[in-house]
């Protein structure tokens, strides 16, 4: 027999290989009280069940709080992925670079090398690189990705309306990735089109943005 156990919790963070943070969690909100279904499919037959999620009866928690924890906890979460997603585009166009660079000329070397640099810039910006072990945030300051998924374990802890403080915090988070972002946007259309010109005239593919 199988089980499949939920612990009603929302879609979690994207992550990526090897990422590693401290003090943060990789888990989505705890989904609200209401009813939801149960879809499971086996063998070419599904079936669906319904059930409800009840708020625990000995905590005097109301749903606007419950609602806003669930809002803002989801908004956190989403800027955490943003964060994510733009350390995981990096890398697929530097592992694309380095692939480009392989018998090119030293004028395209030199193009994609300083475009990588750029990338990285960027990238160490949003997370630690130098993370290799669980204990290396202790020696190496945390980026913005962990600074986000530190705030999102704050928010989805307990049950009810987060600490006043959250949602400020959020806020200088926010536009601190948007910055960086922005950075890592005008990177790809400064250089990313001109060193996919070279790639062309030496028959090799250009790299998508």
């Amino acid at each position: 027999m199988n089980r499949f156990t939920w612990d009603l919790n929302s879609t979690g963070v994207v992550t990526f290989p090897g990422m590693i943070l401290w003090g943060a969690t990789q888990n989505g909100p705890a989904v609200l009280p209401g009813a939801y279904q149960v879809r499971l499919t086996a063998d070419g037959v599904t079936q669906t069940q319904p059930f409800t999620v009840l708020k625990h009866p000995l905590r005097p928690i109301s749903d606007a709080d419950l609602q806003f924890q669930w809002d803002l906890a989801s908004r956190i979460r989403d800027k955490v992925n943003e964060a994510n997603l733009a350390v995981i585009k990096i890398r697929r166009i530097k592992t694309d670079i380095a692939d480009r660079l392989k018998d090119a000329p030293a004028e395209v070397r030199s193009a994609g090398e300083q475009l990588a640099k750029a990338l990285s810039t960027v990238e160490e910006d949003v997370y630690q690189v130098k993370n290799q072990s669980g204990q290396d945030p202790l020696n190496f300051p945390i980026k913005t990705n962990n600074r986000l998924a530190s705030l999102l374990r704050v928010a989805v802890f307990g049950e009810g309306r987060p600490t006043g403080n959250v949602e400020p915090i959020f806020n200088d988070l926010v536009a601190e990735l948007k910055a960086e972002t922005d950075r890592l946007d005008k990177t790809i259309a400064d250089q990313l089109p001109p060193f996919n010109n070279m790639l062309t005239r030496i028959k090799k593919d250009p790299i998508k943005p």
